[in-house]
């Protein structure tokens, strides 16, 4: 489940042209210096920029190698090369093909589209070029999990789809739109899963917009323990439709509520890289039984301390909990999991599973936007 911070800076807006290609960094994480690409559907042609084009038949592998700075391939035909880059085009419209990095730990992909490799520092990298609709499924499946009703995953869809058309332009100085990792929004690749791939369909160029046209901060979250939080507390970006929301459909899961204990010694220790002398910061606790505090920002000897702070530093599921001190430890109980702000992926399943349609799930968390055509919408220009 993705717990991303999404916040944009405002400087300018133009109108929206629908982006008809996007441009993703595969194995962004791990950055392999050796690929093997392999057609599964359909040929490949296989461009250098010297030679002339090699047709790549489904089942015959492509091994790419990074080396000295340049690209080194070799066919399972025996064809080889090296160049500055490489570009596999598809023959036809239905080409599929899978990518693996044997040296590193990701899964094996299956993309669809344009793939072009290059030398990078010190790894390749490898951007698939293929449509925004033909992307979603395999991030809605990413970030939402297998299983679910079919107005969750449309709610879904279409904030992943709102993040697509806002963030296009995030890696725009590295060439292309979007990373595959949690930087951006996770992509599997092409998937199977049929709901996942209908709900897409079924919302196809939908997006969210606020009263002034433009594109929402389409933040989400895994559970929100009862009441979403306001971006302003969180993050000290306020947007009228990330507000706090009362929400009594996420209290069924196991992640609304949890405990975690912390040795006193590396609380104490917290205290004091904050600059605070372990001993006056009581006010920082809760008698045993007390409702968990939403947003916690207390001031002990003059020092600042958020309840993010100190989610960050334990690691803990969330910043919506109580502290209490429990002889040499201290016991956190805490409620949700995740920053809070915006859509609840729990409440929002049990709400589809309601019979409450997607529509209704996603005004509910985000109050006042509205749901249009992308061609409608307006998008933030960077800095």
């Amino acid at each position: 489940m993705m717990t991303r911070v999404f916040i944009t800076i405002l400087i300018a807006l133009f109108p929206l042209t629908a982006y008809g290609e996007l441009s993703i960094r595969i194995f962004a994480r791990t950055k392999p210096v050796t690929v093997v690409f392999t057609p599964d559907n359909g040929v490949y042609l296989l461009s250098d920029g010297q030679h002339g084009d090699v047709r790549i038949l489904p089942g015959e592998t492509v091994a790419v190698t990074r080396h000295a700075g340049r690209v080194i391939y070799m066919t399972l035909s025996g064809i080889s090369g090296v160049a500055d880059s490489l570009t596999f085009t598809p023959a036809g419209s239905s080409s599929v093909f899978r990518l693996r990095a044997p040296a590193r730990n990701e899964a094996v992909k299956t993309l669809d589209g344009l793939l072009k490799i290059k030398s990078f520092p010190g790894s390749l990298q490898i951007i698939n070029v293929t449509s925004v609709e033909s992307y979603l499924p395999g991030v809605v499946r990413a970030e939402a999990g297998k299983y679910g009703p079919p107005d969750y995953f449309k709610a879904q869809a279409v904030v992943a789809r709102t993040y697509v058309y806002r963030n296009a332009g995030r890696h725009e100085l590295d060439g292309y739109n979007l990373c595959d990792d949690t930087h951006c929004q996770v992509y599997l690749g092409l998937i199977s899963e049929l709901p996942i791939i209908e709900a897409c369909r079924a919302t196809a160029g939908k997006v969210l917009i606020d009263r002034d046209s433009m594109l929402i901060v389409p933040a989400f979250h895994g559970n929100c323990g009862g009441v979403t939080a306001s971006s302003a507390d969180v993050w000290l970006a306020g947007y009228p439709y990330l507000v706090s929301v009362n929400d009594p459909w996420c209290g069924y899961s196991a992640s609304s509520v949890w405990k975690k204990s912390l040795p006193m010694n590396d609380w104490n220790s917290f205290l004091r890289t904050k600059g605070i002398k372990p001993g006056e910061e009581a006010v920082l606790y809760s008698p045993p039984g007390s409702k968990p505090v939403r947003v916690m920002n207390r001031t002990v000897q003059g020092k600042s301390i958020t309840s993010e702070e100190i989610r960050l530093r334990f690691d803990l599921r969330s910043a919506y909990f109580t502290l209490t001190p429990a002889g040499d430890s201290l016991t956190v109980s805490g409620r949700g999991y995740g920053h809070g702000v915006g859509l609840c992926q729990d409440g929002a399943k049990a709400m589809a599973e309601k019979r409450v349609t997607y529509d209704k799930i996603i005004t509910f968390y985000y109050p006042g936007i509205s749901i249009t055509d992308i061609k409608n919408a307006r998008r933030p220009v960077r800095p």
